[in-house]
C-alpha cells in the first residue's frame, strides 16, 4: 500500500499528537475531554442513499412535513439549546466541531447560527453535507467561517447519483460547488472545500468522471474511498476483487491532480477492508473513547458508528449537562463495554486506535529510536 504524506495528508491520525497536553492526560489514564466534538444538527435527511447506515438508526431517513410526529427520535436541534451547549463545550476545551449527522445538517434551519456562534466562540466549524442544500447565502456563511465543508456527491453521473441518493440533484451540487469556490476566492477565504466519492458497485466506474467534474468547479480536493458496510446494514462486505479493481481506478485517477487540485485516495480504508481481519488484531482495546456525537434530539453517543444505538448513549443533555456525562460512571460502563470484535470495520477512529494501542504496547525495539 501507499504511504501517506503527513505534510499534506489532511486525514492522518498523527494530528492527535498536536494536543500533547491532551496525549499526556490519556497516557496518565486520566479523564480526556473531546477534541473534535461531531454533532447532528438534524437526524432528518432528504436524500435516501441505498447504503446510508443510519437510516437504521432512526428509522428510514425522511423529508416529509410529517418526519417528526411520526419518528419522535427525529428532529431539528434548537438554536438556544446549542448555544449554550457551545459555551461549556467551550470552557472544557473543545478545538473544533464537525457539523454532520446522522440526517443532513442543512435540513436544520439554524445551522448557519450554530456555524457563526461556534466560530465567534474560538471553536473551528466544518461541515459534512450532501450538497444540494446549499444555497448561495449559506454559502457566504460557510466560507467566511468554516476550516473546511466536504460535500458527499458519491458518482460521476446525474443518473448514478440519483440511482443511489434517490434524489436528482447532481448538476446543482456541482454548481453549488462552483459557487462556494468562487465565494471562497472572492472573500480570500482559507476554507478547504472538498468532494467525495464512496465507492460501492453503482459507481465503482465513474471515478475518474467524478474527478474530472469537480475539478472543473474550482474547489480544492476530491476524496475517494471505499463503501464499507456497517454490521446492522450487512455482516458481509464487497468482494475484495471490487475494491483491489476500485483502489485501481482511485489511484489512477491522480493523474489528474494538479497544483490546486489534490485527489485523496483513502488508502488506509482500502488496506482495512481487504485484510482477512479488517486488522481487528492491530488493537483489541477501543483506546479512541474521546471522539463523541451529539444527536439533535440531545443525546451523546459513544461515536459516530455507534450514534442512535440505547446500549452506547452516554447521556442525555436534556437532563444533565455535558460534564456531568462526561464524568459519568454511566460512560465509564459504556467504555469499558466496547467490543471492538462487534464494531463498524474501519470505524473513524480505527486509525487513531492503531496508533495509541501502538503506544500502550510497544514491540518494536522501543529503544532503537
Amino acid at each position: 500500500m501507499h504511504q501517506p504524506d503527513l505534510n499534506r495528508d489532511v486525514f492522518s491520525p498523527i494530528k492527535l499528537f498536536a494536543h500533547m497536553d491532551r496525549m499526556h492526560d490519556w497516557w496518565q489514564g486520566n479523564n480526556v475531554y473531546p477534541i473534535t466534538m461531531e454533532l447532528s444538527p438534524s437526524t432528518i435527511c432528504n436524500h435516501f442513499c441505498t447504503w446510508c447506515m443510519h437510516g437504521g438508526y432512526f428509522g428510514s431517513h425522511k423529508g416529509d412535513d410529517k418526519s417528526l410526529k411520526a419518528f419522535p427520535d427525529s428532529s431539528v436541534m434548537p438554536v438556544d439549546f446549542y448555544r449554550g451547549l457551545v459555551d461549556e463545550l467551550f470552557e472544557l476545551g473543545t478545538k473544533s466541531m464537525i457539523f454532520s449527522g446522522s440526517g443532513e445538517p442543512f435540513v436544520n434551519p439554524n445551522l448557519m447560527e450554530f456555524i457563526e456562534y461556534t466560530t465567534q466562540k474560538g471553536i473551528e466549524t466544518a461541515v459534512i453535507t450532501h450538497g444540494g442544500l446549499l444555497t448561495p447565502e449559506k454559502a457566504k456563511v460557510v466560507a467566511a467561517n468554516c476550516t473546511w465543508i466536504r460535500i458527499s456527491l458519491n458518482a460521476g453521473t446525474a443518473a448514478t447519483r440519483k440511482q443511489i441518493h434517490k434524489v436528482d440533484d447532481f448538476e446543482k451540487v456541482l454548481g453549488n460547488l462552483a459557487y462556494l469556490a468562487e465565494e471562497k476566492r472572492l472573500q480570500g477565504s482559507k476554507v478547504q472545500i472538498g468532494a467525495q466519492i464512496a465507492v460501492s458497485p453503482e459507481n465503482q466506474d465513474e471515478i475518474e468522471t467524478a474527478v474530472l467534474r469537480v475539478r472543473e468547479t474550482g474547489i480544492d480536493y476530491f476524496q475517494v474511498k471505499p463503501v464499507i458496510l456497517h454490521p446492522m446494514s450487512s455482516p458481509t462486505q464487497y468482494e475484495k476483487d471490487f475494491y483491489l479493481n476500485t483502489l485501481h481506478q482511485a489511484r489512477e485517477s491522480k493523474v489528474h491532480e494538479t497544483n490546486d487540485f489534490k485527489v485523496f485516495v483513502k488508502e488506509d480504508q482500502f488496506a482495512g477492508v481487504l485484510a482477512d481481519d479488517y486488522e481487528r488484531g492491530s488493537y483489541s482495546k477501543c483506546y479512541a473513547t474521546f471522539f463523541p456525537v451529539i444527536e439533535a434530539n440531545k443525546k451523546v453517543y459513544y461515536c459516530s458508528q455507534t450514534r442512535g444505538l440505547p446500549a452506547f448513549c452516554l447521556g442525555d443533555l436534556a437532563h444533565q449537562s455535558f460534564r456531568e456525562i462526561w464524568e459519568s460512571p454511566h460512560r465509564q460502563t459504556v467504555n469499558n463495554n466496547i467490543n471492538v470484535a462487534e464494531c463498524q470495520p474501519i470505524c473513524r477512529c480505527h486509525p487513531i486506535n492503531k496508533v495509541l494501542w501502538t503506544l500502550r504496547h510497544p514491540k518494536n525495539n522501543i529503544n532503537f529510536v
